[in-house]
Parts: C-alpha cells; structure tokens; sequence
C-alpha cells in the first residue's frame, strides 16, 4: 500500500486545538505515517502525540511547517501525489481506485477557508459528499476507502496498553515490555 502523509492546512491554536488533535488520532489510527501541521508549532499537541505513542505504539510523525505551499512542493519533488479533502472535489468513490495506484499520497485537510490555489496545487480535489462536514470525517472516510478497510485490522509496535474487545465493558492490559 502506499505511503501516506497528511497535511493539516491553517491549525489555530486557540480555535483548531481539539480539531487537531482529532485529525492526528484519526490520521494515526487509520494508517497515515505522519501528520505536517500548518501554523504555529503546538507544544501541547507535540506532547499529546508522544504521549499516545509511548502508550499506544507506533512511530507517527508530528512535524509542523509555515507554510503549506513549502510543503506541497517539497512533497511533490519527492514524489507524492496531492490529494485535497473538500466538499467540491470529484467523489471519492470515482477516485479511490486511481488514487490509490499512487506510491506516496500527501492528503490536504483544511481547518479554515481554504485557498484557491490549494486546489489547483492538488493533483486531485476529492469530497465525501458535497455537503459541509468535518474534516475529521473526510481524512477517516478517505483512509479507510484508500486501505480498503486493511487498517482496521493495524497492529501497533511497542504498544504500552492494549484493549481486548468486549461485547460488554471494558477490558484495558498493560504489556510486558
């Protein structure tokens, strides 16, 4: 499968702090190997995400960045193929599959109202629906269409905790390390 990054275009520290956040787990979980954010360099959610790394496993990435047309170019030198969230794109399930033949993906998700040059530095403008929704929602709908479904099933290396599923309550274990 390919190798997947996403781009958090304009994080507002104030305003975007649990968006953000939201947009990390969901990136993480659902497979992406690291997350770029826009904006100020967050020092709480550097925290939060090597903190759920220690416990959790993995090795995702939080980097951060001034600029994200910076980014889309360096990206694109390297190889990826720009992928934009938004409502006004062409439908995720007419592009999945073209997409998803790509070695290296760098998923946009805004935060903010999003520049018209963002769309045309895109190698694809892609919506889950065409209507308003979070952004959340998009990066995991995108992710799960992209790994069909195989992320479900991830296991994370040098995980602290693990929870067993349960029909009813909770069940949490501590590994051995």
């Amino acid at each position: 499968m390919a190798k997947i990054s996403v781009l958090r275009y304009g994080h507002r520290i104030v305003r975007d702090e649990r968006v953000t956040s939201h947009c990390c787990l969901v990136a993480r979980a659902f497979g992406a190997e690291e997350i770029i954010v826009e904006g100020f360099e967050d020092e709480a959610l550097k925290l939060t995400i090597s903190k759920m790394n220690e416990s959790w496993g993995s090795g995702f990435k939080l980097k951060f960045t001034e600029s994200w047309k910076k980014t889309v170019k360096e990206y694109k030198k390297k190889g990826y193929f720009i992928v934009h969230c938004t409502m006004y794109g062409m439908p995720i399930q007419k592009e999945v599959k073209k997409i998803r033949k790509k070695g290296k993906i760098l998923i946009i998700i805004g935060s903010q109202k999003v520049e018209k040059e963002v769309y045309y530095a895109s190698d694809a403008n892609i919506s889950i629906t065409t209507q308003p929704h979070s952004e959340v929602a998009a990066l995991a709908i995108t992710l799960h269409m992209l790994f069909e479904g195989k992320e479900l099933e991830k296991k994370f290396e040098k995980a602290r905790i693990k929870i067993i599923p349960q029909e009813k309550g909770k069940k949490v274990i501590e590994l051995k390390k």
